[in-house]
């Protein structure tokens, strides 16, 4: 089964541009884009938390 292309991004598919809270004409979307859902303004993924050992643990 082929995978769906994704649409580039465009400012008018951002979240504050529908909302009229945008105040920036671009021609591409900036870097506060978000895009624009029916649940309304979803927060970026955050990379995951890698643990490390702690600095004294190589001193034993």
């Amino acid at each position: 089964m082929a995978r769906a292309k994704k649409k580039n991004p465009s400012c008018e598919d951002c979240y504050f541009r529908q909302k009229m809270l945008c105040a920036l004409e671009l021609e591409e979307p900036c870097g506060t884009f978000r895009e624009s859902r029916p649940e309304g303004l979803v927060p970026p993924r955050q990379p995951m938390l890698l643990l490390r050992p702690p600095r004294w643990a190589d001193r034993v």
